[in-house]
């Protein structure tokens, strides 16, 4: 079999994981096998190797939930920042259909003159 007889998928890259613990779904990158396996990595060291995502995404949830890792609360943004926020964002869209048409309402100009 050619490298160009093999499937896509198994040659495609992926990565998943929480750096804070340690803890990563791979597959195609350096650190794991090049079988077209999904990895699961803990510290460095494999402890799962899967053929479908959904099974390796399984156990990365169990190990998450055997580690007790407890994502930090989301913190949202008052409404007056969220106002705040949007008016800058108009502001910035606005400057740049502006600029983007600016030069259909240009005069005619002329010859331009360099000394």
């Amino acid at each position: 079999m050619s490298s160009s007889d093999t499937p896509a998928l198994a040659t495609e890259r992926y990565r998943q994981g929480l750096p804070v613990i340690g803890l990563y779904i791979e597959r195609g990158t350096g650190r794991v096998p090049g079988d077209g396996r999904y990895h699961v990595l803990h510290q460095e060291a494999v402890i799962g190797s899967f053929r479908s995502l959904r099974g390796a995404q399984r156990c990365y949830h169990e190990q998450q939930k055997l580690i007790g890792y407890v994502p930090p609360p989301c913190i949202l943004p008052s409404v007056d920042e969220r106002l705040r926020n949007e008016d800058l964002e108009l502001d910035l869209m606005r400057s740049a259909s502006y600029w983007a048409e600016s030069h259909r309402f240009g005069g005619g100009g002329g010859k331009l003159r360099h000394r």
